[in-house]
């Protein structure tokens, strides 16, 4: 059986709760290492925590 969440995005918003979207896109910042997984509306939301302008590459899944 798949656990809901592995179909949806797993950005939190708003108290910790996770977006309801099924479109996630694999996202990979330049200077980190390591990839995320976001939906459309989120895509930037970790790196934007950063404060300042990073690039990125994203690829749908």
């Amino acid at each position: 059986m798949t656990d809901a969440n592995t179909d949806t995005c797993p950005i939190p918003v708003d108290t910790n709760r996770t977006c309801g979207a099924a479109l996630r896109w694999e996202v990979t910042p330049e200077r980190i290492v390591e990839p995320y997984v976001a939906c459309g509306q989120h895509v930037t939301a970790p790196i934007m925590r950063t404060g300042e302008l990073v690039p990125f590459t994203a690829r749908p899944i």
